[in-house]
């Protein structure tokens, strides 16, 4: 709705319409933005363009696990979880499309193996085909990288199973040990789906969108990454 200054204020005084101002009671939010600032309408565009059909329909552009979500018209939005049935189910029969038990390149997203079982507690961690899940590992001078593959096995069995690659010469990494909860949210930021990162200040979530991209980054070289600030 285009609230009209001059009009508001007709009715304010009597001399605009006969409802007077009782009709903007009936608003529950009113916003005001500059022109310049005001991209609703940029918005709405967008998505019926979308819907339309033809080479920018939604159904070229957006994936169908994606589409409840982005455009509003129903569904769960844990659906578009890496974890969902319904991704489960697109990712089996999408080529090139991982799915939430293919082995994924964590990076240098562990600080030592000891920070990649604590990582996933609950669950029963290999590295490089030795179990390690109930001892305290002794660190090791040289630092590794490691990819991740998550088996479930039912409600209360789940796998980790880890190997390790070479940590490039010359190279600091990342110094910061995320907490089991991060790693999840990087879990799902290397998978398909739609990830959201929630957190008052200074609970880490720069880091771990950082990490992110830097895992998305040297996994897929070739490949383009948007970054929208």
């Amino acid at each position: 709705v285009a609230l009209d200054p001059a009009q508001y204020a007709a009715d304010a005084l009597g001399r605009g319409s006969k409802l007077g101002t009782d009709v903007y009671d009936t608003f529950n939010l009113v916003v005001r933005r500059h022109g310049r600032e005001n991209n609703f309408k940029a918005v709405l565009e967008t998505i019926r363009s979308l819907m339309r059909g033809g080479a920018m329909s939604m159904y070229r552009s957006i994936p169908s696990w994606l589409m409840p979500v982005i455009l509003g018209y129903g569904g769960d939005p844990a659906a578009a979880s890496f974890s969902s049935p319904q991704l489960t189910a697109f990712a089996v029969k999408t080529a090139g499309v991982a799915t939430p038990d293919d082995e994924l390149d964590y990076g240098d997203t562990f600080i030592d193996i000891n920070h990649l079982r604590e990582s996933f507690p609950g669950c029963i961690v290999t590295v490089d085909g030795q179990d390690v899940t109930s001892d305290e590992q002794d660190a090791s001078p040289n630092r590794k990288k490691y990819r991740v593959k998550v088996i479930e096995q039912g409600e209360s069995k789940t796998e980790v199973v880890a190997t390790s690659y070479p940590f490039p010469p010359r190279y600091n990494g990342n110094p910061i040990r995320f907490t089991p909860v991060q790693v999840t949210a990087i879990r799902s930021g290397l998978s398909p789906g739609l990830t959201t990162i929630i957190g008052p200040p200074g609970t880490g979530k720069t880091d771990v969108a950082v990490q992110i991209i830097s895992n998305l980054y040297h996994s897929f070289p070739t490949q383009k990454t948007v970054v929208v600030t």
